[in-house]
């Protein structure tokens, strides 16, 4: 019975310690959240082409941010929801950050926000 205690901890408990040990969360502050989409005004005709090469918005992923704050491809906590740097933006500087979403009119429903930021990083080795 104790060898059966043991192999599952093993299994369970020891991996899920060794991958929180690989991430590294960098709190950058409080920032304003704006929203944008594939739409000319939003998107002054780029649609939904992102910086980061090869890469196409989605709806609720996709955000846009400035990369001298936040690194293109970084996955980034805002408030209680993930996302990924994969966009930058002309109106997208210091500490605000763009939400794409598919229609105009989820922008105008989002409106704009303040939330707090974190940067989830990935440890070496």
């Amino acid at each position: 019975m104790k060898r059966l205690i043991f192999l599952l901890a093993v299994l369970f408990l020891i991996p899920a310690q060794s991958m929180a040990k690989h991430k590294k969360v960098i709190e950058m502050g409080l920032f304003k959240i704006t929203a944008y989409c594939p739409c000319d005004e939003c998107s002054e005709g780029y649609g939904r082409k992102c910086a980061k090469k090869d890469t196409y918005a989605r709806s609720e992923h996709t955000i846009a941010v400035d990369p001298d704050i936040i690194d293109l491809g970084s996955k980034v906590k805002v408030g209680k929801k993930y996302y990924v740097a994969e966009d930058i933006g002309g109106r997208v500087n210091g500490d605000i950050i763009d939400v794409f979403f598919d229609t105009h009119e989820d922008v105008e429903e989002f409106g704009v926000k303040y939330k707090n930021v974190k940067v989830i990083k990935e440890r070496d080795g």
